[in-house]
């Protein structure tokens, strides 16, 4: 495995990195492109200048506005014309080109479609070694029949000097900013990298199921919504640890108890003939029965954890599906002194997967039988039309569920009573399946109760056309 190395090194190096880039950046810009951005800038002055000249020839004031033109823009202009109609010179080296250099300029920018630049033009200053470069832009018009052409003309200094000393200055400039990256990244560690630090350490306890986030101190939102959201996982952690303990225990009671019943009636049905009856039969086919739904029950968990249940939906006559399900529990219900009543409505087709609507209705009405305490026990199947729906609703007159716990009944782990009770005729696995099951069908679904009096759970199905 390679080494990695911290992030507050990593840090460090990118932001390093960034100001040598940056620096280089402008070292280049400063010294190798420096001369040619100016040179491309005096140039661009030139033909502004010229185009400028272009407006004004031909005022009364031109030599006024000249002057000022090319004052303002350290340009010097020339305007030559056939008969001296429009003759303009200002005091600098373009007054001093003879004819013979004016002619050649005329012919070459006639044969350059009348627009030209020149750049090998060199004069000595009097008090300069150094010969500077003169720029010449030449354009030629016509006004009123008569050719007329405009000189533009600037000095390229060389810019050694300029770019030896930006050079040596760059040098100090350079290790400042490299010095307050390096400090920037130490602020940036102290300020941000610090807590991270601290909440990675303190996230390894997580597994453990005591990360303490609280204790660590940060200066940020995100970094805040970070550790409150690992103490959120923590607790959400402990909850499910202490939930999959119970329904460990749950499902080890669901399946030893109709285990025990098999192995007991099976020894007696073995060791004493005459108990080798029907009725005894039966018992072990209902307690085998009980665990088959636990151990699909079981199944589909599984499958909704990882990718979730695949539908079969089909057309079923709503009427009949809820009369296949009464049927499951008539006799039960009437063997246990339980009123258990039927309430159809109209006749109608629905679009549901048959098997996975019944599986809602068998834990709906285990549900209602296992948590009425009452002698009375009453449970009711139904449907009723609600707008513009058909709400399919399991009633029973049992304990109840306290407004504070109606919103978790739907949680996979969620128990409203600890005491475990065997199921009768289901898994006992809880409403979690019953959830996934009528969100897989795109379905609404809920819960009506009051402590001691009632609860009523139900869901909507649409009529097919």
């Amino acid at each position: 495995m390679k080494n990695k190395s911290s992030l507050r090194l990593q840090l460090m190096l990118i932001l390093l990195f960034f100001v040598i880039a940056i620096l280089g950046f402008i070292y280049l810009y400063q010294t190798s492109f420096l001369n040619r951005f100016y040179v491309q800038n005096k140039i661009k002055s030139l033909k502004d200048v010229s185009n400028t000249v272009v407006e004004v020839v031909g005022y009364d004031d031109i030599d006024q506005v000249l002057d000022q033109v090319g004052m303002s823009n350290e340009v010097c202009i020339r305007v030559i014309s056939n008969n001296d109609k429009y003759n303009y010179q200002g005091a600098c080296a373009l007054r001093n080109l003879d004819n013979f250099v004016i002619n050649q300029i005329a012919n070459e920018t006639i044969n350059n479609n009348n627009e030209m630049l020149f750049d090998d033009f060199h004069y000595q200053r009097r008090f300069d070694s150094t010969p500077e470069a003169i720029y010449i832009y030449a354009k030629m018009i016509k006004i009123l029949d008569e050719d007329v052409m405009i000189l533009t003309s600037t000095g390229i200094t060389p810019l050694t000097a300029t770019i030896s000393t930006i050079k040596s200055q760059y040098l100090y400039i350079a290790g400042v900013v490299i010095l307050m990256s390096i400090l920037l990244s130490f602020l940036i560690s102290r300020f941000i990298l610090n807590p991270i630090k601290q909440i990675n350490n303190e996230s390894t306890k997580l597994s453990k199921g005591n990360y303490d986030g609280t204790s660590v101190k940060t200066s940020s939102l995100e970094l805040d919504q970070l550790n409150n959201n690992l103490v959120s996982a923590n607790e959400d952690i402990l909850k499910a640890d202490k939930a999959k303990k119970e329904l460990l225990g749950n499902v080890s009671h669901d399946l030893r108890t109709p285990l025990t019943m098999i192995v007991g009636y099976g020894e007696m049905m073995r060791d004493i003939p005459e108990e080798n009856n029907e009725d005894n039969i039966n018992v072990i086919i209902e307690e085998a029965k009980r665990l088959t739904t636990l151990v699909n029950d079981l199944i589909d968990i599984s499958k909704l954890e990882d990718d979730g249940i695949e539908l079969n939906k089909e057309k079923v006559k709503l009427n009949d599906l809820l009369t296949s399900v009464y049927h499951q529990y008539e006799k039960y219900c009437i063997a246990q002194n339980i009123d258990f009543e039927l309430v159809l409505s109209d006749d109608i087709e629905v679009l549901v997967d048959e098997n996975r609507i019944k599986q809602v209705l068998y834990n709906f009405i285990n549900n209602a039988l296992n948590h009425n305490d009452k002698k009375d026990k009453k449970v009711i199947l139904g449907c009723e039309k609600n707008q513009d729906k058909y709400r399919i609703y399991v009633y029973d007159n049992g304990d109840g569920i306290a407004k504070k716990d109606l919103a978790n009944i739907w949680d996979r782990y969620f128990k409203v009573n600890k005491e475990h009770k065997r199921y009768l005729l289901g898994s006992g696995i809880g409403l979690s399946l019953c959830k996934e099951l009528l969100e897989a069908h795109d379905l609404n679904y809920g819960v009506d109760s009051k402590v001691d009096e009632y609860s009523k759970f139900y869901f909507d199905l649409d009529k097919t056309s």
